[in-house]
């Protein structure tokens, strides 16, 4: 089969996905469709910038369901902000306390979820934390302790926490970055550990782990050692590299998982504390991760993969950080 062939198999594949028939699909006024069927949704990180641009915006494209959205902040105001907004949706959405790197909250709201519902069909992982690199040594450090505490093992913390109870056609979307590219790893051996689509989840675990003890102020040889400066390169390295791992343990488990896909994103819109050429607003950024989150059901493609703000599938694990492949209009 042709390259040409192969992406207009990829582009029907995935436009497939995102309007199925089987779901009923209505029109509505903000140019996308309105999904029908009720669903419940975790959208964490969600106090402000795309996080709360998603929930808004899921709110708005769901006609029933319960959406979640979790801060490490107080939620009162947050509650009552989001509630003025969505007007006629308000019961729909509702904030709660929960911090990505504290287990004991994340399982106190999972359980208050399980008990109302039974089942979350929603999963957007968007607590995240960035720092512009510093040149000390002690400070470096606690930058890529604070940064790979939350971005990685904060995301895999509410994974595992939900996993048990997501539906059989659940959607789980990881937000990654344009920083989250395998080129900016500059060892060639670490990117190679890295892409391999063999890697196991506790080897991509212990090379996270390697990164961070070369930062500390004792060692300080992360340079030496193939890494970069920015532990938020890392961490979103990670997260695209646990997406696909991800996606392979839950279809390895059979019947039960083989219709929940998980996605990486990099929504595209404005980092307060990222330089970066930024042409969307939080709230055009959402619309793509709500598209992937909304994946119908059911989806062959795209499935452990890194997708741009375009829904362009990236190659994350080779060639530069240039959104490449296939594409299909928003």
């Amino acid at each position: 089969m042709s390259l040409s062939s192969l992406r207009l198999v990829s582009q029907a594949s995935f436009r497939q996905c995102l309007l199925a028939p089987s779901i009923l699909l209505v029109s509505s006024r903000r140019g996308f469709q309105e999904v029908q069927e009720k669903k419940v949704a975790v959208v964490t990180g969600a106090s402000r910038g795309v996080g709360y641009a998603t929930a808004k915006e899921l709110c708005n494209r769901l006609s029933s369901g319960h959406i979640y959205c979790t801060s490490r902040g107080a939620t009162d105001h947050l509650n009552t902000i989001i509630k003025q907004e969505m007007g006629e949706k308000a019961p729909m959405v509702e904030f709660h306390h929960m911090e990505a790197t504290d287990i004991t909250s994340i399982i106190g709201l999972r359980n208050k979820i399980f008990n109302k519902h039974g089942q979350i069909d929603i999963l957007i992982n968007n607590a995240g934390m960035y720092f512009p690199p510093c040149d000390d040594p002690t400070e470096h450090f606690c930058q890529v302790e604070n940064t790979l505490q939350i971005n990685y093992w904060g995301l895999k913390n509410v994974c595992n926490a939900f996993l048990p109870m997501l539906s059989n056609t659940a959607r789980i979307v990881n937000m990654s970055s344009h920083l989250g590219h395998l080129s900016l790893i500059p060892d060639k051996d670490i990117r190679r550990e890295l892409g391999d689509p063999q890697l196991t989840e506790q080897q991509l675990d212990s090379l996270v782990l390697q990164y961070k003890n070369h930062c500390t102020a004792f060692h300080d040889d992360f340079r030496a050692a193939g890494w970069p400066r920015c532990a938020y390169t890392v961490s979103k390295v990670a997260v695209n590299a646990y997406t696909r791992i991800l996606q392979g343990q839950l279809e390895k488990r059979g019947n039960e998982y083989e219709g929940v896909v998980v996605n990486s994103i990099h929504p595209g819109s404005h980092h307060s504390k990222i330089s970066q050429d930024s042409p969307l607003t939080a709230a055009e950024a959402a619309k793509s991760v709500v598209n992937t989150a909304l994946l119908a059901h059911p989806c062959q493609h795209p499935r452990g993969k890194f997708i741009w703000h375009d829904l362009k599938i990236v190659n994350w694990d080779k060639g530069t950080s240039f959104a490449v492949g296939i594409g299909m209009s928003a």
